[in-house]
């Protein structure tokens, strides 16, 4: 008797709750499927699979909305490859998030999902991860570091980890942040975070890393409310290529410097063909002050760490009305007040930008700013040239004497030779953020 293909398959096949495990391949199936469409957490569902077959195996997401209700911990991986085809939509308990979610140490600050292992591959094949941020954003009203408050996904502890075609719609936080990893790649990435009422999508950075190295982020598209790509401390070998940022902060190295017993070492990281557009920042490097603080602007605490930035390259970058297009300051967190401005010890050397051109909001095209105690050395421009959007259109720049793009320098050792056309001193607190024309 020919046993019917179906019936084959679930012979074949072991079903944990809504797992198929076939051999080495696990797909997943929402709980809300049989629970009249409710959102039931999918969380188990999902670790089930991951311990079925995170281990020279393949996880699939089917094509439907997972619903994460409880925090995801999907780390050890081994010759794993992972199909996103569904939607993975984060609850909006609020409470239960800020109490539950896994500390990344850094900044205090913690996560939802944590991912990774060795030889893993995640990729996007028409899934999403939603983090449902706009309830976030309206909770938060537009204030800084927010204890409890999650990343989307964390890759922590991995090598050869790729992920390719990763969507992110409406990050909680930082929707990427790669912890303590090596030779991890984040190609044909997408992340849109934006509001829908009155509350800024504050801190929601697309792309961060500390203490990794061998890094790409490649062909990527980023809306967000603050860093677009941000190397923190300890980043090294990072290249960033093909990204297109709207109204982002662009972007960065850092901010570093914060941690008295954390040295940060940042070398050799390149932005190369990089478009910004109505960001509030372009291509900069911002590091604490030399003196510890209790409070700061960040909502956090911190300064006095010292280090090194070394072997830094912003190179073929497009800027569409940003208001501040270059910066290095020394004083990120503490500028408000000016207090221990010019303290800092971390040095930062050998830093090019080279074909930066664009349109500025304002009057100013960079401010570059270095510590008296560590002036920075090899630090040039090749063919750097901004043109105010005012004076695009033809008119004078309001509210200020000054009608030419503002440089403001200070503490640029060997300034004379190094191709930026300084005609201002730099204060050793100004602002990332611009709001107004240099008087």
């Amino acid at each position: 008797m020919r046993i019917p293909a179906f019936l084959s398959l679930l012979l074949a096949s072991r079903v944990y709750s809504y797992v198929v495990n076939d051999g080495t391949t696990c797909e997943i199936y929402p709980e809300a499927l049989t629970y009249n469409g409710q959102a039931v957490d999918d969380a188990p569902s999902i670790h089930q699979a991951f311990d079925l077959c995170g281990t020279n195996g393949t996880v699939v997401f089917t094509n439907h909305t997972f619903h994460i209700n409880s925090v995801l911990n999907t780390t050890n991986l081994v010759n794993c490859d992972v199909s996103l085809r569904g939607e993975l939509r984060f609850s909006t308990n609020i409470p239960y998030w800020r109490s539950h979610v896994f500390s990344v140490i850094y900044q205090n600050q913690s996560t939802a999902w944590l991912f990774g292992g060795t030889n893993v591959t995640l990729r996007g094949e028409g899934g999403w991860i939603n983090g449902n941020g706009q309830t976030w954003y309206t909770e938060n009203k537009n204030q800084a570091n927010q204890p409890g408050r999650p990343i989307s996904i964390t890759f922590f502890n991995s090598t050869n980890l790729l992920a390719d075609g990763l969507t992110i719609i409406q990050p909680q936080f930082w929707a990427t942040f790669v912890w303590e990893s090596k030779n991890v790649s984040l190609t044909n990435f997408f992340v849109n975070a934006t509001s829908d009422d009155q509350w800024d999508t504050t801190n929601t950075d697309g792309y961060d890393s500390w203490r990794s190295d061998t890094l790409l982020v490649e062909n990527a598209t980023i809306t967000n409310g603050d860093d677009c790509i941000a190397a923190k401390g300890n980043t090294t070998n990072l290249l960033v290529r093909n990204v297109t940022c709207y109204g982002s902060a662009g972007m960065t190295i850092g901010s570093i410097g914060q941690y008295p017993d954390w040295p940060d070492y940042v070398q050799n990281v390149t932005f190369d063909n990089i478009h910004c557009v109505n960001s509030g920042e372009g291509a900069y490097i911002k590091t604490w002050q030399g003196v510890p603080v209790t409070d700061d602007s960040n909502g956090d605490v911190g300064g006095g760490g010292g280090g090194l930035v070394k072997n830094v390259t912003f190179s073929n970058i497009h800027m569409e009305n940003v208001a501040l297009p270059i910066q290095i300051s020394q004083c990120i967190y503490s500028e408000a007040d000016g207090k221990y401005c010019n303290t800092s010890k971390l040095q930062i050397e050998d830093v090019a930008w080279v074909n930066v051109t664009g349109t500025s909001r304002y009057n100013i095209a960079a401010s570059l700013y270095c510590s008296s105690a560590v002036p920075c050395p090899g630090v040039t421009f090749d063919n750097v040239s901004f043109e105010s959007v005012n004076h695009t259109l033809g008119l004078p720049m309001w509210n200020t004497t000054l009608q030419d793009e503002v440089y403001q320098c200070g503490n640029i050792v060997g300034q004379n030779s190094s191709g930026i056309p300084c005609n201002r001193v730099a204060p050793d607190n100004f602002s990332q953020g611009v709001t107004h024309n240099v008087q």
